[in-house]
């Protein structure tokens, strides 16, 4: 697999992978647009229903999908990163803060909080995102992917006891080829998976030690 690289300049790139980048060749070079995913949690915040404190640390990423720079899959073994469209910040710290916000307004926890907090989590959750493009290897069946591996811990005692470990992968067509159509779809991965990681983290025990 080629890892994915920033192009130097668009006036360098094929007209090919121009429209395959989303960017059209008609176009006249972008000026740059920054991007976040939101991953709202419908419906009001939880009240929390137990003692445990959880600890998100920041989520590892695959080499690939690190930089901010919108990724592109245009062939079975080639990536592309787009130079002129990326996140606001690094793909890394954006999902852990989604995550954590998401998790905090669940009510499985009564706080959720971050490495380095003087409140004693009972819990840490762990993640590495493994995918985060578009795939645009099939013009009919465009699509964002998005993958991430959570591992739950529960504190108490050594070694760490391993909860929940499990990979999380979702899939979304785009409803345009646009990059703001691959972040909106992106944006729907991430609700359907965090929906997921909560839906399995609340069939666990999570009382606090005592």
């Amino acid at each position: 697999m080629t890892r994915p690289t920033p192009a130097t300049s668009a006036l360098t790139w094929s007209c090919t992978v121009l429209t395959l980048l989303v960017l059209g060749c008609a176009q006249p070079a972008p000026s740059g647009s920054d991007y976040l995913l939101a991953a709202v949690r419908r419906g009001a915040p939880a009240t929390a229903s137990g003692e445990a404190i959880l600890e998100v640390r920041r989520f590892s990423i695959d080499a690939e999908f690190a930089n901010r720079g919108l990724v592109y899959r245009t062939g079975d073994f080639k990536y592309e990163t787009d130079a002129y469209r990326e996140f606001l910040i690094s793909p890394a710290q954006m999902l852990t803060e989604r995550t954590r916000d998401w998790l905090s307004r669940s009510g499985l926890f009564e706080q959720v909080v971050v490495p380095g907090s003087r409140l004693q989590a009972t819990h840490t959750l762990e993640g590495n995102v493994l995918a985060l493009y578009g795939d645009l290897r099939d013009a009919s069946a465009r699509a964002a992917v998005m993958e991430l591996r959570c591992f739950l811990l529960a504190d108490e005692g050594a070694p760490q006891r391993v909860l929940l470990a499990r990979d999380y992968k979702s899939v979304k067509p785009l409803q345009a080829d646009s990059a703001e159509a691959l972040v909106e779809a992106l944006d729907e991965c991430l609700v359907e998976i965090l929906t997921n990681l909560e839906n399995d983290l609340g069939q666990l025990s999570l009382a606090s030690p005592p």
